[in-house]
């Protein structure tokens, strides 16, 4: 999916390539920004617009970030 709009999740401290546990924390934390039953998407958008890299929940805690490829 990333390739086909050309982008990709990078480290942010050094825009190297991400590990499997990054990976892995980003896929599990994109659930809790969809969280239904509460306005859907409403989480996740929040905390990206309050981010100065445009950063969700994931990205925040695996250090993560998505550039242009």
């Amino acid at each position: 999916m990333k390739m086909a709009v050309k982008i990709k999740v990078v480290r942010e401290a050094d825009f190297s390539p991400i590990s499997y546990g990054a990976a892995l924390v980003r896929s599990i934390l994109l659930y809790i920004d969809v969280i239904p039953f509460v306005i859907h998407y409403l989480l996740g958008a929040i905390l990206i617009w309050t981010s100065d890299k445009k950063q969700h929940l994931g990205d925040r805690i695996a250090q993560t970030v998505v550039v242009k490829a």
